[in-house]
């Protein structure tokens, strides 16, 4: 019998590959086979991946080939076949089902392709002796073959479960669950918009396997559903399951459409245990003209109604795209303050990726379009906004997840955009300028560099308040834990015999550990409350729970 690996090369080392699972568990419910599944990331040399495939010796290897992973196994491709020159290569996935016979003609090194949904394709391409399985190419006495597509998986429930259960031991790692497959929105920038047939796996089902990951101790399950929240009826009978089988320490990441959530949806969620669900909401933009380019539909006074709601007790992710049509530099800014002004805990800044299949990479020419030849195929410009523009928004991505997604600096950044600056892109835009100006954007900086940046930015720029400012920062930095050192602009007033009795009023089984997992400093602003007044505020990083006393 030969040797068959499978191999998911992930973008970081703690997600887990669905779809080499999903394939491997089909094909041995379904056959004597038996698979091999080779794990690895891009951050691992091209070298040690190529030693690894060589020291499991295969006979037909198979690779699971997606926008951030290509580049990296065209390359392992080519070097493999002369190692392994007799070592069958296979390749799947979305990055070689478009254009599938020029990639042939470039790659002699690859002898097939599995194109569209891969169970029943790789099943029948590895069972049938001619090879003449749908959606399969091949090559054939010099030609390259292709049978057509393989029609979808109907009853999904076919399907099996995709992880072992000693993978569900792992707590480090990020689990995918799917509970449907297709969407059918009409994004024109998405993959996703091609198959609009949306079809579901039973409710027993997502029950069954959800309960295997309730038993299990992993911390973060992240459903792949395009729009998670489509059917009512459905969507509410999976989340009041989750809720009734509540197990801390677990969190349930959805993608969902905020526009269509009524208040009986609403006033469930507000009952959900704070941190247990975890919401990716797609906004994109808020401009009209670019909402009707690319086919979506936002209802801003809802939406922002609808995240304000569960923003009390449902992390919140949103999204927006630069590079979008009729979105020039001003108007993006229109859509950063609004997405910004909701206070989700993260924003995703993303900028347009033309992927070859969709509508947007059809309109290229219309507007514009220039990008990168290869994947990820981001956008280097258009007719709305110059490649210098979107390098701006580049350097501002880089300050928003220092100063905003991080969570670093939860009160010091609402204090420098309200009392600094008209508009919370204002803030952002300026930093990221001085940190360009400075040369800061291209090296990495530790934590307390961060803080020390942010520091000399509001000096130099003469921003007012500085004293209140400093005791901003000097909050957000004792927050974050015991301090190893002070920064020059923080000044410790500690009153030692005050810090002592609070530690012995409090759980600590001695002084010594009291003062290694506390801290005691005084403020002479209170920022909860906006008032000069003198406090104390005794931090406890054991309780993570920092106490006002009035002295």
């Amino acid at each position: 019998m030969s040797k068959i690996v499978l191999a998911g090369i992930n973008s970081q080392y703690v997600h887990l590959n669905l779809a080499v699972r999903y394939l491997k568990k089909y094909v041995e419910a379904n056959s004597d086979l038996k698979i091999e599944i080779y794990e690895t990331n891009i951050n691992n040399q091209v070298f040690n991946i190529i030693k690894d495939i060589y020291e499991l010796n295969p006979d037909k290897i198979i690779f699971s080939t997606y926008i951030w992973n290509k580049e990296y196994i065209v390359e392992i491709v080519k070097e493999l076949k002369k190692v392994l020159p007799n070592v069958e290569i296979i390749l799947g996935g979305p990055e070689v089902s478009y254009k599938w016979e020029k990639f042939m003609a470039n790659m002699p090194e690859v002898d097939a392709l599995l194109l569209g949904e891969g169970e029943k394709v790789i099943l029948n391409f590895l069972t049938k002796k001619d090879k003449k399985a749908l959606g399969v190419v091949y090559r054939e006495n010099g030609e390259i073959i292709f049978n057509g597509i393989e029609p979808i998986i109907e009853n999904l429930d076919i399907v099996p479960f995709p992880y072992e259960d000693w993978e569900l031991e792992d707590r480090t790692k990020i689990f995918y669950y799917e509970s449907s497959r297709g969407c059918p929105f009409s994004c024109s920038y998405c993959l996703s918009s091609i198959d609009k047939t949306v079809r579901y796996y039973s409710l027993d089902r997502v029950k069954k396997d959800l309960k295997r990951f309730l038993d299990s101790p992993i911390k973060l399950l992240k459903f792949v559903d395009r729009t998670f929240n489509l059917k009512k009826e459905r969507y509410m009978e999976i989340w009041k399951f989750l809720l009734e089988n509540y197990r801390e320490g677990i969190t349930f990441h959805f993608e969902i459409n905020a526009n269509i959530f009524d208040d009986e949806t609403l006033d469930f969620l507000e009952k959900v245990p704070k941190g247990y669900f975890q919401f990716e909401i797609g906004v994109q933009s808020i401009n009209p003209e670019t909402m009707v380019a690319i086919k979506r539909n936002n209802i801003l006074d809802k939406l922002a109604h609808n995240v304000r709601r569960i923003s009390r007790n449902i992390h919140l992710h949103l999204d927006l795209i630069a590079g979008l049509p009729y979105e020039t530099y001003d108007i993006f800014k229109g859509s950063f303050n609004y997405v910004y002004n909701l206070k989700p805990e993260m924003i995703q800044l993303g900028f347009l990726k033309l992927l070859k299949g969709t509508q947007m990479y059809d309109e290229v020419e219309k507007y514009q379009y220039k990008y990168y030849s290869k994947p990820p195929y981001e956008v280097f410009s258009n007719e709305f906004i110059s490649f210098g523009e979107l390098v701006k928004l580049k350097n501002l991505e880089k300050m928003l997840d220092y100063y905003y997604n991080s969570e670093k600096f939860r009160y010091t950044c609402d204090f420098v955009i309200k009392n600094n600056f008209d508009t919370p892109f204002a803030f952002f835009e300026k930093i990221a300028d001085y940190y360009d100006k400075k040369g800061y954007l291209k090296i990495s900086h530790k934590e307390v560099a961060l803080f020390n940046i942010l520091y000399n930015f509001y000096v130099e720029n003469n921003l007012k308040d500085l004293d209140i400012f400093v005791e901003f920062l000097k909050y957000d930095y004792l927050a974050l834990g015991k301090p190893g050192l002070y920064p020059e602009w923080l000044k410790s007033n500690k009153d030692s015999e005050l810090h002592n009795q609070l530690i012995k009023d409090s759980e600590f089984k001695s002084v010594r550990e009291g003062h290694k997992n506390s801290e005691l400093e005084e403020f002479k602003y209170n920022i909860f409350t906006n008032k000069r007044e003198n406090i104390n505020i005794f931090f406890n990083y054991k309780t993570k729970k920092h106490e006002i006393i009035f002295k």
